[in-house]
């Protein structure tokens, strides 16, 4: 399953299992207003926070793709029964991409649905030979937008042999982008981009999770060419799941890395250069960051969840938030909420309006939603 990375825990079986109906018409069964901070059913994996009274969180429902708008006082919710979302990005209120696939299982092609201010729309993708599906996208106007992900048979539900999709909105059409296949294969998980010059895309090699190493490309505005990444010491695979971009010296990618039979948290920084690993906590020994955003230019939150390898067969999964300070010069572990769960809380992804206000997104025990929210004091 997508951003599970290597582990199939007994909740992730329960999960797949309940994604069999993702595949059917694209009709819209929306807008249902909520109260604030839903947990409907299922789960969330991507988050944009256009402005305080304008928020889109996406993932899916049992039966098809699911977005959520936060308008500053209530959730309005909207359905699809076509596929899932995997990630959300906008350029301004009347522009916002949600993306991921027709299919959990196979066939599986690309999906991605705008929102001109309105209403949801489907938008015709580029489709890869062999079927594939987006992870991510990034938005800087109405005419550019990138998104992210793989070239594969089936659907994250299918473990299958993949390489990396890159496709470009040009305000007209969606294009699949010529990138570099690594020999053996892999995956692009997020993207983010400061300018149409400088765009990032970030994953792992190998022909499944179990043989990763970690994939970092660059757009310069002419080509996708793919850059020197680090791995963590003394592990044995290393994965990036997550990538924000402040400018053309300053993006942050964050991960996870086996190291003996667990996993250990990854984040790693550009300095216009090269990136280099910056030591982060792994405050139960076994930890993994999926999500990684930016508040001010040296104020990074990254979000992800403790026991990946162990939970549904051992400790409970929970919440994990980490933030960077360069005053601090070092990340520092920050409490973080958990609901009432049987064996999981996870957070996906996060996105900053300002310093004082954060959201961030996951799921309970692959059942409902889970959105936690920062004030500028502590999360809740």
């Amino acid at each position: 399953m997508r951003a599970l990375g290597w582990t199939l825990t007994i909740g992730a079986v329960a999960a797949s299992i309940a994604l069999t109906g993702l595949a059917a018409s694209a009709a819209v069964t929306g807008p249902t207003s909520r109260a604030q901070y839903p947990a409907v059913p299922d789960r969330l994996y991507g988050v944009a926070a256009i402005s305080a009274n304008d928020v889109w969180t996406v993932g899916l429902y049992p039966t098809g793709s699911l977005a959520l708008n936060w308008n500053g006082s209530t959730w309005t919710e909207y359905e699809t029964t076509t596929g899932y979302f995997n990630g959300v990005a906008a350029s301004g209120a009347d522009d916002v991409w949600a993306v991921g696939g027709t299919n959990w299982f196979s066939p599986t092609q690309p999906l991605a649905q705008h929102w001109n201010g309105r209403t949801w729309t489907t938008v015709a993708t580029a489709n890869p030979a062999g079927g594939g599906y987006f992870n991510a996208v990034a938005a800087t106007s109405p005419s550019n937008a990138w998104a992210v992900g793989v070239v594969a048979p089936g659907g994250p539900g299918v473990p299958a042999v993949t390489k990396p999709l890159i496709e470009h909105w040009n305000g007209k059409t969606w294009t699949i982008q010529n990138v570099q296949n690594p020999p053996n294969g892999g995956l692009l998980n997020a993207v983010a981009a400061t300018s149409p010059f400088d765009v990032w895309a970030v994953g792992w090699t190998g022909p499944n999770s179990a043989d990763g190493q970690t994939l970092i490309e660059h757009w310069n505005g002419e080509n996708w060419t793919r850059l020197p990444s680090p791995n963590l010491s003394g592990a044995s695979q290393s994965f990036l799941k997550g990538v924000t971009a402040i400018s053309g010296d300053n993006a942050w990618a964050v991960g996870a890395a086996i190291v003996g039979n667990v996993e250990h948290t990854l984040t790693m920084d550009w300095n216009g250069e090269t990136w280099t690993i910056v030591p982060s906590p792994t405050p139960g020994g076994d930890d993994s960051l999926q999500g990684v955003t930016f508040s001010w230019t040296h104020n990074i939150w990254a979000f992800g969840y403790t026991n990946p390898t162990r939970c549904g067969g051992g400790p409970n999964c929970q919440t994990l938030i980490e933030h960077w300070n360069s005053n601090t010069g070092r990340w520092k572990v920050i409490p973080s909420p958990d609901p009432p769960s049987e064996y999981l809380n996870l957070l996906e992804a996060g996105s900053a309006v300002s310093r004082t206000n954060i959201w961030a997104v996951g799921t309970t025990d692959y059942n409902s939603t889970l959105i936690v929210h920062w004030n500028g004091t502590s999360w809740s």
